[in-house]
């Protein structure tokens, strides 16, 4: 026990070090980031002023017969710089796709003499750089900032950080939903609702099914409210502050798919046999609900993908079926027949493979975890924005999986000489025929699932892939063998 008690206080103290460097580091870096903006500040009025005396001079050079009249010249130089007026028009264009591209500064003399011709100072290029959009109405945006200092190219912070969500005002109202066939989780859907209504005074939702349960067993729940209609289903993220789910994974997954624009934030129980977004334990369920409803909570922004089905008697991309959102996969396979499936995959306008095998997985990085990581996928962190690119069982030594950028748009196609139709599954459910000429495009939908983190995002990834893949578990090599001398 005391050797133990040692190793822990060696390895408090080896923690309290690291925390007190990187607070150190932190005040140090703001320091450094409030020094260079201070500095570019004044380079930037600097350059404006030399840019506008060499215009002044330039003006007066190009007069025939005309000496310069250094009073002159004053003012009109004092007159362009009280007028400040913002950047041209280009970079607002810039700006309205989402890109905040500021101008390189120029490096010039100090100081500038009547008989220098103006226009042999040297000068740094300047640029501009945009991000690509299809089109004026595009609904690509990208929230990465791109910054210029002294023509050198930066990426300020990523928006894959960390988000911590504070409330502004009380929640209202919960949504409950529930794993059917479970006596276990009946009974705390049970106790959870009668302590959210008595000790926080909330208004509850639950699917019909579970007002019916409850009702049974108690005419005490008839303050529990549901939904009659799937028109209703539509106008619950309008009414709903929160979000809890009893059960595994497919509880969420089931609890997003119920949201086809903006999704409330989750709160989900692991009450299943595998939990990779279910951080929460249900036997601290009022700690853990008193803790999200009093706030800030970290989350984790899981992204979906928007699929959509074009027939080939579509005349355009744009006439399609209903889109559907998926929070783990879609699905491409062959389903009951024995031949190849043969896919035209394209990346935008690029091509880019011809699958031959069982099928092919489009993932989300939540999703990086489940059919995917089974097909030899890799596993990447949820707020990682990207589309994985699987295939299942290719009939190819070299067909390694991709990991697509989050803005691109992919196309599945079967072409006219596959010999059977393909069949498309969504998050597991929902399966469409595609037939020869049919195409699917996936692509990043806008309104991502928030889940609340126990601790915070790449916490919980971690620790759901040791405890629930048992990643890298082995035993630890011996220390008494052969050593390096």
């Amino acid at each position: 026990m005391d050797e133990h008690l040692i190793e822990f206080s060696e390895a408090l103290r080896t923690v309290a070090k690291a925390l007190r460097l990187a607070a150190e580091g932190k005040a140090s870096a703001q320091a450094e980031a409030a020094e260079w903006k201070c500095r570019y500040e004044l380079e930037r009025t600097r350059n404006m002023q030399m840019e506008h005396k060499a215009r002044i001079l330039e003006r007066f050079s190009a007069e025939p017969n005309s000496d310069i009249d250094c009073g002159r010249v004053k003012n009109l130089d004092n007159q362009l710089m009280q007028q400040n007026e913002p950047h041209d028009h280009s970079e607002e264009v810039c700006m309205k796709h989402g890109i905040c591209s500021h101008e390189v500064l120029r490096d010039r003399e100090s100081d500038l003499n009547s008989n220098v011709d103006c226009n042999r100072m040297m000068k740094k290029a300047s640029f501009k750089l945009s991000w690509w959009c299809k089109g004026e109405n595009s609904d690509q945006h990208k929230h990465d900032i791109v910054s210029f200092e002294k023509g050198n190219i930066t990426t300020a912070e990523r928006s894959s950080k960390q988000i911590s969500l504070k409330w502004e005002s009380d929640p209202q109202t919960v949504l409950i939903l529930t794993k059917p066939n479970s006596v276990s989780v009946r009974i705390l859907c049970a106790q959870m609702v009668r302590w959210l209504k008595e000790k926080k005074k909330l208004n509850i939702y639950v699917e019909p099914r579970v007002r019916v349960e409850l009702l049974t067993e108690s005419s005490d729940y008839d303050y529990i409210q549901t939904w009659q209609d799937d028109g209703e289903i539509l106008l619950l993220h309008t009414k709903v502050d929160l979000v809890i789910t009893l059960g595994g994974d497919g509880t969420v997954l089931w609890a997003a798919s119920m949201f086809k624009g903006p999704v409330p934030p989750i709160v989900p129980f692991s009450l299943g046999s595998l939990g990779f977004m279910t951080p929460f334990h249900s036997e601290h369920f009022k700690e853990c609900l008193d803790s999200v409803l009093r706030g800030p909570i970290n989350i984790t922004l899981r992204h979906r993908l928007l699929c959509r089905v074009v027939r080939d008697a579509a005349k355009n991309e744009y006439e399609t079926e209903e889109p559907i959102l998926v929070l783990n996969e879609v699905t491409i396979d062959r389903g009951i027949s024995s031949y190849l499936t043969n896919l035209e995959c394209y990346c935008d306008n690029s091509f880019v493979t011809c699958v031959q095998g069982d099928g092919l997985i489009l993932s989300t990085t939540s999703g990086s975890t489940a059919y995917s990581l089974a097909a030899g996928g890799s596993m990447v962190h949820p707020q990682v924005p990207g589309i994985l690119f699987t295939p299942i069982c290719p009939h190819s030594l070299s067909f390694r999986p991709l990991i697509l950028p989050e803005h691109v748009t992919v196309r599945i196609m079967v072409p006219f000489n596959s010999r059977s139709p393909a069949w498309a599954s969504f998050d597991g459910k929902d399966r469409k025929q595609l037939a020869a000429g049919d195409a699917l495009l996936c692509s990043m939908a806008p309104w991502p699932v928030p889940t609340a983190c126990q601790v915070d995002s790449t916490n919980d990834f971690l620790r759901s892939i040791h405890d629930g893949l048992h990643w890298n578990l082995r035993k630890t090599q011996s220390f008494d063998g052969p050593r390096d001398l």
